[in-house]
């Protein structure tokens, strides 16, 4: 049987044409470059939902010195979905639906990466202390690495799973700047470990601030 070159070309050209739509899909992004209006309505947003659950638990704790509060697992969650929402709720206004769609997902990243190693670490220190064996400094600083870790590429993929569930796009990847960004986890899972030396430290103290900034970078994400 005779083969015919004309036909067998052509379907080569359909199968290659496909791949290049295939690659476009991949690499085709609805961003822009930021503006001053991106970043002050980001920031403002970002500090708004900081400062209010932050009024509320001092209201609630009868503290007046924001600088005095103590957090637990609860408070932390709060503070970073708070701020985060915030910083992309703010953003959003006057914003296209294509840029506020990167907003929402940015902020989702944004919240796993900084939820997700937060609820490991709690986990992961709690074994410890129920532990006769684990319940030392050692095995709470190897279980509070492994957790962040762990949480946050652990988080990365989930994010990417849920906004893009069959692989047609690029992937929100880690970067060094997220990484930084996670020193609230590993502030806040000191605090929770409750290590002398950190206690007198009152590294907590930091907390508020950073997650404001996780807030400000999913507010202003094109």
């Amino acid at each position: 049987m005779a083969i015919n070159v004309t036909d067998t070309s052509t379907y080569f050209r359909q199968i290659e044409n496909r791949h290049k739509k295939y690659n476009i899909r991949r690499s085709r992004h609805y961003e822009r470059e930021e503006e001053m209006s991106d970043r002050v309505k980001a920031g403002v947003g970002a500090l708004l939902g900081t400062a209010i659950p932050m009024a509320v638990m001092m209201k609630k704790r009868r503290i007046k010195n924001p600088l005095k509060l103590k957090y637990n697992l609860q408070d932390m969650v709060v503070l970073s979905a708070s701020s985060i929402a915030g910083g992309v709720g703010v953003a959003t206004i006057g914003e296209s639906k294509a840029e506020n769609k990167n907003r929402l997902k940015e902020g989702v990243f944004q919240f796993l990466n900084a939820a997700v190693p937060t609820w490991l670490v709690g986990g992961a220190l709690k074994l410890c202390e129920t532990s006769k064996h684990y319940n030392n400094t050692l095995s709470k600083v190897g279980a509070i690495a492994g957790a962040l870790i762990f949480g946050m590429y652990g988080a990365a993929e989930v994010s990417n799973r849920i906004f893009d569930p069959y692989d047609l796009r690029p992937d929100r990847n880690l970067k060094l700047v997220d990484c930084i960004a996670n020193a609230d986890d590993a502030i806040g899972a000191l605090v929770l470990a409750k290590f002398p030396l950190i206690e007198k430290l009152h590294l907590e103290k930091a907390l508020p601030a950073i997650y404001a900034l996780c807030g400000y970078r999913a507010g202003k994400s094109n």
